[in-house]
């Protein structure tokens, strides 16, 4: 068997406020963004994961970033990367990931985007509404 080489880093934002969302569906969600990143490095590389409180406008939400230094998309692929069934993998079940990571992040009031460049890696940018601060 061939061994790659993948590592992972994670960084959450000291006082980082809970997100407003189903817990499982967030490990869900994260676990596919982390799933895709591996599958866009087949020899493998750095996955970065980052959760800090971004405020936008009147409210505060929870930013995850899915970072990788993998293949990329061109535009065409990130405009149809959302679409349910939609893959550039050549084997294997592709299509569900993205449109479930789109769905949870939508019904629970958050949204979603990809950034990316064809031969320069993809970040997924999950955006989730915070619980507010307790002022005690």
């Amino acid at each position: 068997t061939s061994e790659t080489n993948f590592r992972l880093e994670v960084r959450v934002e000291r006082g980082l406020p809970a997100a407003i969302c189903d817990p499982l569906g967030l490990q869900n969600a994260i676990l596919n963004l982390v799933f895709n990143a591996r599958d866009a490095m087949p020899g493998g590389g750095l996955i970065s994961l980052s959760a800090t409180a971004v405020v936008q406008g009147p409210e505060t939400v929870v930013e995850l970033r899915v970072e990788d230094g993998g293949v990329g998309m061109t535009p065409e692929t990130v405009l149809r990367a959302f679409d349910l069934f939609f893959t550039t993998k050549s084997t294997g079940l592709g299509g569900v990931g993205l449109p479930m990571v789109k769905h949870f992040a939508e019904s629970h009031g958050g949204r979603v985007h990809i950034e990316s460049a064809f031969g320069s890696g993809t970040t997924v940018i999950l955006r989730l509404p915070a619980m507010e601060a307790r002022q005690d």
